[in-house]
């Protein structure tokens, strides 16, 4: 018949249990025998004795009362003397009475008996001595006088409480002894019987290891192999008892797991064979990155471009990538913060490839998240966009000689209407003047668009240097609005300026950002009504300045806000004054160039906040230089 684990547990718990239980009782009676001895002891012995003693201490003292009174040698004397021999009888009958009420051993009672007598014998007598206050010589004979005198049944009385004591305090010594051997006698079964119960616990130990605690084993080893990744673990332990359900269940599991790993396993791989084939269809090279940057899998455009080749297990050296040094921050607030990065601009595109191979791409890195929001890693797209960076050179360079061919024949036409308005060729009538004062009014427009244009060509070429100086932010904006001020109160529009103290200085180019600023006053106060407010304000931001100028205008519509940065882009049905729609694409490029950035902020109806962000000079050392205002190509070859 095969025992369950519990009822092997019980038969090896249970003659412990017994064992440790009599030892306990056995333990309780021997401490209830010491206790009950120990109680007879205090109750026979240790009574008597503290009666005997203090017995003895008031006899004395009785006995120094007589003392006394024989060696006064006045009444004052013997009055004392007589008072403690009376306070000192009570403490002396309290202790025989207490003595005569504990006679419990053999020959105690005559012992109390005769100390009994002499006491009555010793009172009797002592009540004369002081009853006599004349004889001072009768005393003497009293107390001396042998046998009988005071001082003779005083020694009597010592003898008899003496031999009292000594009879209760041999007894007490004899009842230590019995405990004593009691307690030996018991040490010695203790002993044994713990010798029983570590040599039957010892045998149980081992019964236990050998029948539970190898299967258990066996079950930890299967289950850290499947934690391992290996499911292959069967284990061959077989009984009736619940080791051998918990050991079939376990086979079961992993039989489950090995069923289920095959059909994901095909799953997985279709879909990841279908998501390689996607991104094979991509004419772009695409990378995708885990969350430590190895490249997991890449189409062979990125392979061809980038020489890059995905991870594979048991191949190192596999899934390096080193990213360009533009891309190197932006991957990894991707894969660490999961910020996607999606340019727009031509000037983050990156040159990779030499000679008739050489592209231009824009990356673009999308971060990849489970659905609980980690880190799954990043997909990079190096989009091409090198036909469309030509087109935009193309375009750029028409544009700038079409401006610049136009401006000279242009300024011709606005100095010969300028003079026919002074009429230095002769005199005009009020219809030549109207029609003269309207080319004017036109030729200045198309010189403005010209310009414009003519800086936005060269912003966009980087053929236009920033002369940077340290400049503070009061003294920019003050100028700024010195130079629209006129116009303002004409208008009848408040401008006001809020500078915060203790600002860094700012390394501009004063002239262009000049421009960019008054380009944003000119726009607040075309769209700002009378009555209105216009406000450029200065604010430190951590290591930046922040540049905002605030109108209390018509607003910008919020479908329109992505696109007001965009070149010949104006707000549809704002047509208060006609414009290019260049005004504040110079903007965005000037502060581009800067290293900073233009928001935009707006409700209709409201007014709307331009801030311009630009970095801040930290330090007292000196400041003046050129630089470029577009930053270099990145080349990359693959």
């Amino acid at each position: 018949m095969s025992l369950s684990v519990r009822q092997r547990i019980l038969l090896t718990i249970i003659p412990l249990l017994l064992i440790v239980a009599g030892l306990g009782s056995a333990g309780i009676a021997l401490l209830v025998r010491l206790g009950h001895s120990a109680q007879a002891i205090l109750r026979e012995n240790y009574d008597s004795v503290v009666a005997m003693q203090r017995l003895n201490e008031a006899v004395e003292r009785i006995d120094s009362a007589f003392q006394f009174t024989l060696n006064a040698r006045d009444d004052v004397g013997r009055e004392k003397a007589r008072q403690q021999y009376t306070q000192n009888w009570e403490a002396y009958e309290q202790a025989l009475d207490a003595e005569t009420h504990n006679i419990t051993l053999p020959g105690e009672a005559s012992l109390v008996r005769d100390l009994a007598t002499v006491t009555e014998q010793y009172r009797l007598l002592g009540n004369e001595f002081f009853r006599d206050t004349t004889d001072q010589e009768h005393r003497q004979q009293a107390y001396y006088r042998q046998p009988g005198g005071l001082l003779d049944l005083f020694t009597q009385i010592k003898q008899s409480s003496g031999q009292i004591l000594k009879l209760n305090q041999n007894n007490m010594e004899q009842a230590g002894q019995e405990a004593r051997r009691i307690t030996s006698h018991s040490l010695g079964w203790f002993i044994v019987g713990l010798s029983v119960a570590i040599t039957i616990a010892a045998l149980s130990t081992w019964n236990i290891a050998r029948t539970l605690l190898r299967p258990m084993q066996a079950i930890t080893a299967a289950a850290r192999g499947i934690s391992e990744g290996n499911l292959d673990q069967v284990i061959s332990y077989q009984a009736a008892d619940e080791l051998g359900h918990l050991a079939e269940a376990f086979n079961t599991m992993a039989r489950h797991l090995r069923d289920y790993r095959e059909s994901h396993s095909a799953k997985l791989l279709r879909a990841q064979q279908t998501i390689q084939a996607t991104i094979n269809s991509f004419p772009d090279p695409v990378l995708v990155v885990d969350p430590d940057g190895a490249v997991e899998m890449a189409n062979p455009a990125a392979r061809q471009l980038l020489g890059v080749v995905p991870s594979q297990k048991n191949h190192p050296g596999t899934g390096i990538w080193q990213p360009p040094e533009s891309l190197v921050a932006p991957l990894s607030d991707a894969l660490r913060g999961q910020r996607d990065y999606l340019p727009e601009g031509f000037d983050k595109v990156l040159l990779m490839g030499s000679g008739a191979f050489e592209r231009a791409v824009l990356p673009r890195i999308l971060t990849i998240r489970d659905p609980y929001a980690n880190s799954l890693g990043a997909a990079v797209v190096f989009q091409d966009v090198t036909r469309l960076r030509l087109l935009d050179q193309v375009k750029s360079n028409l544009v700038a000689t079409a401006s610049h061919e136009l401006k000279t024949p242009l300024t011709s036409v606005r100095l010969a209407v300028h003079l026919l308005l002074e009429e230095t060729v002769g005199p005009l009538n009020p219809k030549q003047i109207e029609l003269l004062l309207d080319a004017r009014e036109n030729s200045e427009r198309l010189l403005a668009m010209v310009n414009n244009l003519l800086d936005l060509a060269r912003l966009e070429q980087g053929s236009r240097q920033l002369d940077l100086r340290p400049v503070s932010a009061e003294s920019l904006l003050q100028s700024v609005a010195d130079a629209v001020r006129p116009r303002a109160d004409d208008k009848g529009v408040e401008l006001a300026i809020q500078v915060a103290s203790g600002l860094p200085r700012l390394p501009v180019d004063a002239a262009r950002l000049g421009h960019a600023l008054g380009n944003l006053l000119d726009n607040a106060l075309t769209y700002t009504d009378r009555g209105g407010q216009i406000t450029l304000t200065a604010q430190q931001a951590g290591d930046d300045v922040l540049l905002s100028v605030i109108d209390t205008g018509v607003g910008i519509p919020t479908e329109y806000q992505p696109h007001i940065f965009e070149k010949f882009f104006r707000v549809p049905g704002q047509s208060r004054e006609t414009g290019t729609g260049l005004g504040l694409a110079i903007v965005h490029e000037i502060v581009t160039a800067h290293g900073g950035t233009v928001t935009c902020k707006s409700e209709p109806g409201r007014g709307t906040t331009f801030t311009l962000k630009l970095p801040a000079i930290h330090g007292s050392g000196p400041m003046n230089y050129v630089v470029d205002s577009s930053p270099p190509s990145q080349t990359v070859h693959g």
